[in-house]
């Protein structure tokens, strides 16, 4: 049975914290890049990372240029250059940055790849970008979503679009025991500067990889993320809410024939498992 901990480090640890997480990301690259779920020869061949409804909501991205925070080692980020964008990665890990260059010259796909936090991103970046993108797994390892957004408005030229297409809060509340397959709920929703620490087992594209890591994440509800962005500044366009996921993040989600993994079909409820956003930078 995983038992993780609320920690009480003060906000004043937090950069302590995201050097432990650059270490994991660092570790879990190589374990990624191998792995089943990234699936990266399939990429090379011509495969795309993207789900429907992002190129439904994004739209056409053809000759704009894009800014993907987070991006880890880069199939998404090449996957919309792949659609004619002019994109630019950034990733905290040096080796996952790495990665993404070796791959995007293999692919022969014309990409620029920085090596930078959020918090501290290069200021030849600010205001560059019609598209400020984030993808899943992104938020919960920031500890300030205020900083985000306002690094997020800073790139943005007017007119320019944030779109987050993210896990819900509500997920990173859930979690399971091995024991009893059911959801728990575990973890806070609502923001805290303390992080919450895990000891973590394996990576999360594959449990049985041999690599324990300790790691931080910070809880941030909707109404936080939200606000985040309208406070930078931006003007929110949408936020949509989806009951299903396209993997299965927790171990007893069920796949149905959408192809999509919902709760298990005896809980009668559901919840929220992933959201999207999409705000603008005024002209004005």
């Amino acid at each position: 049975m995983r038992t993780p901990r609320v920690t009480t480090l003060a906000p004043a640890d937090a950069d302590r914290c995201i050097e432990r997480n650059r270490g994991l990301w660092d570790n879990w690259t190589g374990f990624h890049v191998g792995s089943d779920h990234y699936h990266v020869q399939g990429f090379l061949e011509g495969g795309s990372t993207l789900r429907s409804f992002e190129l439904d909501e994004l739209g056409e991205v053809s000759g704009r240029s894009l800014i993907h925070l987070q991006c880890h080692f880069g199939l998404d980020t090449l996957s919309w250059a792949r659609r004619g964008a002019r994109v630019t990665g950034v990733d905290f890990s040096p080796a996952a940055v790495a990665q993404a260059k070796s791959i995007a010259d293999v692919a022969g796909l014309d990409a620029d790849f920085r090596c930078a936090e959020i918090y501290r991103l290069p200021k030849d970046l600010e205001g560059r970008f019609d598209i400020v993108y984030v993808s899943f797994g992104s938020v919960v390892w920031l500890p300030d979503i205020r900083q985000w957004a306002q690094a997020a408005a800073r790139l943005l030229t007017p007119g320019g679009v944030l779109y987050v297409a993210e896990y819900h809060p509500v997920l990173h509340v859930l979690d399971f025991d091995d024991d009893v397959r059911e959801p728990i709920v575990r973890y806070p929703y609502f923001d805290r500067a303390q992080p919450i620490a895990h000891e973590l087992h394996g990576t999360y594209t594959n449990a049985d990889d041999d690599v324990v890591e300790s790691g931080y994440t910070w809880a941030h509800s909707l109404g936080a993320i939200v606000t985040s962005v309208v406070d930078a500044g931006l003007r929110l366009e949408f936020v949509h809410e989806f009951p299903s996921a396209w993997f299965p993040v927790l171990p007893y989600l069920e796949q149905r024939e959408d192809g999509g993994y919902w709760l298990p079909a005896h809980i009668e409820g559901e919840l929220p498992l992933l959201f999207s956003m999409r705000a603008t930078r005024p002209k004005g």
